[in-house]
C-alpha cells in the first residue's frame, strides 16, 4: 500500500492506551486513538448505550480515514462488535478473541480466571467463546465494578485498590486457577498489584499484545502496510477533558502527548438509540 492510511482504536477512557502502546511497538503505522471520557465507564451502561457509543466512534474513525479499527475495550468488544461487524466495510478487531487465544496457550490445568466489567461478564462473551473452542476448560468470571473508576481517577495503588483486588481475586484463587485473563484494557495498569496477590503460580494474560500481533498479521496478509515515512502521525481524540487525558497518559504509559483533540459525540438519547437500532435492524434475542 503506497499511501499512508491510519489504524484507528478506541476505548471508554484511558484503558485502551495499553493496546495503543502494543500497536505502536509492533506495527509501523499511523494511529488514531479515541477515548470516550464523557461516558466512562462502559461497564455499567446498558447494551443499547454501548452499541450507540461504539457505532458513533467507529463511524468517526472511519471518517478520519482509518483502514481498520480496534475496539480496545472489552465491554464494546463483547456487546457492540457482534452487532456491528456487518455494518462497516473495514475490518474491526476486538480484544476478546486474542485474550482467549492467549489464555488457552498459557493454561496448564485448564482452570482460567476472568476479571472483567459487569457488562462483559453478564454478556457471557468470554464464557461462550471458551466453551466453543475449548469445552474442557473451566472459566471462572468475576465482575470488578470498582476498578475502572479507580484507574480513571489515577489511583493505582493503596488501600482502596488492595481491598478491591482482594475482593475480586480471592474467589478466583480459591478455584485453583493457573491463568488469569485481564478482561478489561484498564486492568494492566494494576498489574503489579494484581501479581502481588495471585503470586507466580498464576500467569496473567494481557490481551493487548496478542491483539496487536493479530492486527500486524492482517496488515501483512492483505498487503495493507502504509508506505514508510520519517515520522508516524499519532493522533488523539477524546470526548472529555483533553488536559486530563494528557496527564493520565504521561502517568500511566510515560508518553507525553503534545496535542489531544476534543470531539463532541452525539447524545445517547432514547429516541436516538432507538433510531440507530431500527436503522441497523439490531435484534438482541439471538445473544
Amino acid at each position: 500500500m503506497k499511501s499512508v492510511i491510519p489504524v484507528g482504536l478506541y476505548d471508554s477512557g484511558i484503558g485502551g492506551l495499553t493496546v495503543w502502546l502494543a500497536l505502536k511497538k509492533i506495527i509501523d503505522e499511523d494511529l488514531i486513538y479515541y477515548g470516550d471520557l464523557k461516558h466512562v465507564p462502559y461497564g455499567d451502561k446498558s447494551r443499547e448505550e454501548i452499541l450507540f457509543y461504539s457505532y458513533n466512534i467507529i463511524s468517526f474513525l472511519q471518517a478520519q480515514g482509518a483502514k481498520l479499527v480496534v475496539a480496545a475495550c472489552n465491554t464494546s468488544s463483547a456487546l457492540a462488535l457482534p452487532k456491528l461487524h456487518s455494518t462497516f466495510k473495514m475490518p474491526i478487531f476486538g480484544v476478546i478473541e486474542p485474550a482467549v487465544e492467549k489464555a488457552l496457550a498459557t493454561t496448564k490445568n485448564n482452570r482460567i480466571g476472568l476479571m472483567a466489567t459487569v457488562a462483559t461478564v453478564k454478556s457471557g462473551s468470554y464464557q461462550n467463546l471458551f466453551s466453543k473452542v475449548a469445552p474442557h476448560t473451566k472459566v471462572f468470571a468475576q465482575a470488578c465494578p470498582k476498578l475502572v473508576p479507580l484507574i480513571e481517577a489515577g489511583i493505582l495503588q493503596g488501600q482502596l485498590v488492595t481491598e478491591a483486588l482482594y475482593e475480586y481475586l480471592d474467589p478466583l484463587i480459591n478455584q485453583g486457577i493457573d491463568t488469569l485473563v485481564l478482561g478489561c484494557t484498564h486492568y494492566p495498569f494494576l498489574l503489579p498489584e494484581i501479581q502481588k496477590i495471585v503470586g507466580d503460580a498464576v500467569q496473567i494474560v494481557d490481551p493487548a499484545w496478542q491483539t496487536a500481533l493479530n492486527v500486524q498479521s492482517w496488515i501483512q496478509e492483505h498487503g495493507a502496510r502504509s508506505q514508510e515515512v520519517t515520522q508516524r502521525q499519532l493522533n488523539f481524540w477524546v470526548s472529555g477533558n483533553p488536559a486530563e487525558f494528557q496527564k493520565r497518559a504521561a502517568e500511566f504509559i510515560g508518553y507525553q502527548i503534545d496535542k489531544v483533540h476534543y470531539h463532541q459525540p452525539p447524545e445517547a438519547l432514547p429516541d436516538q438509540i432507538e433510531q440507530l437500532i431500527s436503522k441497523l435492524s439490531i435484534k438482541w434475542g439471538d445473544d
